[in-house]
C-alpha cells in the first residue's frame, strides 16, 4: 500500500519485461552470470529464510490439528503450497532473470524479519550490481536504489516526525468519529414479536443516500416471504431527505445519521445493529454495502442463515501478513500475487484479529458487538497504532475490520470462557469461517477458477502511461490518489463490466452477495449486453443449492 512499495513492484514489471525483450544472444550470455549472482545470493539467504518457514511449517501443524477451517488452511496460494509455490513462476521471461529474480525475491522477503530494511537494499544494489549495469534491467535497478536512497535521506533532513505526524492526525480523527457515534447508541428496549411469528434476517445498508441497485433488491423482496426479513438503512449523505428512501415498498426503515467517514463506519454499524436488535423476530444480521448485490435468491439465504445456522456468525477472517512492515508485503505477494488483504494485527496481538467489514451477525453476538464496541475499539486501538508503522499517512485496516471479532473475544474472556487459544474460543462462541460477501481485492483469487487479475503486460502499461516516472523520482508521488490506482484496480476492484461465465461461476461458490459493482454495468455474452437486474434473477433460479452450500470460502 505504500508508494515505495508500488515503485518496487514496478521495478519488477520493468525488469521482467526488459529482460523478455532482450535478444537471445544477450539473454543467453546472462545464464552463466547469473548463476554466479544466484549462488552469491543464496548463500545471504540462508540465514534469513529460516524462520518465514518455520511459520509456514507451524502454520501447516497448526491447521492439521486443530481442524479448524482457520484462515490460511488449504486456501490457493498461501500455507496450502508454501514453501513449494515458485514467487515468479506465473511469469514469463529468460531463464537467467527468472533465476535471479526469484533469488533476489526470496532474500528480500524471507530476511525482512532479521534483518534491517537498509541491509536488505545493500543485497539488493549488490545483486543488481553482479547482475549486470550494462543491461537496462541493472540501470534501472540502480535507478531505482539510488532515488530511494536520497528520498530517504531528504526525508530525514525535512522532518524525521512528520510522517508519523499525519498517521497520528489520521487516527486520532478516524477514532473520534467512531467513539462519537459509538456512546450515543444504546441497546434499547427489544419490542417483542407476536408468539409463532416467523424468524427474520435483518439486511443493514450502508448507503449514502440511495442504492446502485434498488431494481435488482427489488427484484430480490418479491420473491421473498413476508415477514422473514426486515431492512435497516443508514444514510451519510448531507442531502438525504432530498432523496426517497431506498426499498421502502419493502417496510425499509431509515434510521438516524450518526458520525461517520471513510474509514470510520464502526459507529454506523453499531448504530444498525442497536436498531434491528429492537426487533425479537431479527435472528440473523446482514451488512450490506450500497453497491452490492445478491447473487442467491432469497430462499437460499433464508434457509442458510435462519433454517441451518441460526445461532453462528459469520467471518471472513484475513490470512495473516507474513512481514511487520507494509512495503516488503506487498512486495512479496505482489512477486507471488497472492492475495494484498493481510492480518498485520495478530501478531501483535492474537486477540485482536482482521476481517472483511460484511460480516453475518446472529443475534447474541450483534448484542455483544453493541454492548462492547466502546472497549473493542479502544482495544484494537493499540493495535492499530502501531501495525505496519512504515504506513506513514494513515493506519493499516479499519475499526469495521476488526472492532466486530475483538468484541465478541473480550466477551469470552469477561464471562470466563476463554480457552486461552483464539481460534479455539472463536468456534465456542459459534463463530464461523465463512465468507459471505464476495469482494475481489488484488490477486485474492489467484490461482482459482475466479482468478481475474489482469496480464502483467497490461499492468506494466498501466505504469507507463499513468505512473511514468514519478514513481521512481518524486517522493510526493501518492499512490491512492493516482490515476495509477483507479487503473490497477483492486483495492478493491471495482467492476465496470461483467462477463456471464465470471458470473455465473460466482453464483455456483458459497458467496451470497457480490460487491463492488458499478452502477449500470451490464452483463455481456457473445457480443450481447443486458443490465444486471435481468440477468440475476435468471440466475438465482439455476443456482444448486447444496453444491454451494458446500463450497463456501
Amino acid at each position: 500500500g505504500q508508494p515505495s512499495a508500488l515503485r518496487l513492484v514496478v521495478l519488477v514489471a520493468l525488469l521482467l519485461t526488459s529482460s523478455a525483450g532482450e535478444p537471445s544472444s544477450r539473454r543467453s550470455g546472462a545464464v552463466a552470470k547469473s548463476k554466479d549472482v544466484e549462488r552469491r545470493a543464496a548463500s545471504k539467504a540462508v540465514s534469513l529464510s529460516a524462520r518465514p518457514r518455520e511459520r509456514e511449517q507451524a502454520d501447516a501443524a497448526e491447521c492439521g490439528r486443530e481442524g479448524l477451517r482457520l484462515p490460511g488452511c488449504g486456501r490457493a496460494g498461501d500455507v496450502r503450497k508454501g514453501g513449494q509455490h515458485d514467487s515468479l513462476g506465473v511469469y514469463s521471461g529468460s531463464l537467467a532473470m527468472t533465476r535471479w529474480m526469484g533469488t533476489m525475491g526470496r532474500t528480500m522477503l524471507e530476511g525482512v524479519d532479521t534483518i534491517e530494511v537498509q541491509n536488505q537494499a545493500e543485497i539488493m544494489k549488490e545483486a543488481a550490481n553482479e547482475a549486470g549495469n550494462r543491461s537496462l534491467a541493472g540501470r534501472i535497478t540502480g535507478r531505482f536504489l539510488h532515488f530511494q536512497e536520497e528520498e530517504e535521506r531528504r526525508g530525514a533532513q525535512d522532518d524525521p516526525d512528520k510522517r508519523a505526524e499525519v498517521r497520528r492526525n489520521f487516527m486520532v480523527n478516524k477514532l473520534h468519529i467512531d467513539a462519537t457515534a459509538i456512546n450515543h447508541t444504546h441497546l434499547r428496549a427489544t419490542r417483542r414479536g407476536f408468539p409463532g411469528r416467523t424468524k427474520q434476517v435483518a439486511f443493514l445498508f450502508l448507503a449514502m443516500d440511495s442504492l446502485d441497485f434498488e431494481d435488482v433488491w427489488d427484484e430480490f423482496f418479491v420473491r421473498a416471504t413476508i415477514g422473514s426479513y426486515s431492512i435497516y438503512i443508514h444514510r451519510a449523505a448531507e442531502n438525504r431527505g432530498e432523496v426517497a428512501l431506498p426499498l421502502a415498498r419493502w417496510g425499509a426503515i431509515d434510521i438516524d445519521t450518526v458520525e461517520n467517514g471513510w474509514c470510520a463506519l464502526m459507529g454506523v454499524e453499531t448504530a444498525l445493529l442497536a436498531n434491528a436488535l429492537q426487533d425479537a423476530r431479527n435472528v440473523q444480521m446482514v451488512f450490506v454495502s450500497h453497491n452490492t448485490v445478491p447473487l442467491k435468491g432469497f430462499d437460499y439465504i433464508y434457509r442458510q442463515l435462519v433454517e441451518n445456522s441460526q445461532t453462528t456468525s459469520k467471518f471472513c477472517f484475513a490470512d495473516k501478513a507474513w512481514h511487520k512492515m507494509a512495503t516488503p508485503e506487498t512486495i512479496r505477494n505482489e512477486l507471488r500475487r497472492q492475495c494484498i488483504f493481510r492480518d498485520f494485527y495478530r501478531e501483535l496481538n492474537p486477540r485482536t484479529l482482521k476481517h472483511h467489514q460484511w460480516v453475518v451477525l446472529a443475534r447474541a453476538h450483534a448484542q455483544v458487538v453493541v454492548k462492547r464496541a466502546g472497549e473493542a475499539l479502544y482495544a484494537w486501538k493499540n493495535t492499530w497504532g502501531v501495525a505496519a508503522p512504515d504506513l506513514g499517512h494513515m493506519g493499516e485496516g479499519c475499526s469495521d475490520e476488526a472492532v466486530p471479532g475483538t468484541a465478541l473475544l473480550q466477551e469470552v474472556e469477561a464471562t470466563g470462557r476463554s480457552t486461552g487459544n483464539t481460534w479455539a474460543d472463536l468456534t465456542r462462541l459459534g463463530v464461523e469461517q465463512q465468507c459471505l460477501t464476495y469482494v475481489l481485492w488484488r490477486h485474492c483469487f489467484s490461482d482459482t477458477a475466479l482468478n481475474h487479475s489482469e496480464p502483467i503486460a497490461k499492468e506494466f502499461g498501466d505504469v507507463i502511461k499513468y505512473g511514468k516516472v514519478d514513481m521512481l523520482t518524486s517522493k510526493d508521488f501518492d499512490f491512492f490518489k493516482s490515476a495509477l490506482k483507479r487503473e490497477l484496480n483492486g483495492y478493491p476492484t471495482v467492476f465496470q463490466s461483467l462477463e456471464m461465465d465470471y458470473l455465473l461461476r460466482l453464483s455456483r461458490e458459497g458467496f451470497m452477495f457480490a460487491r463492488k459493482f458499478k452502477k449500470g454495468i451490464r452483463v455481456t455474452a457473445n457480443g450481447i449486453a443486458a443490465p444486471l437486474e435481468v440477468v440475476l434473477p435468471a440466475i438465482w433460479d439455476k443456482v444448486d443449492e447444496q453444491r454451494a452450500s458446500h463450497r463456501v470460502w
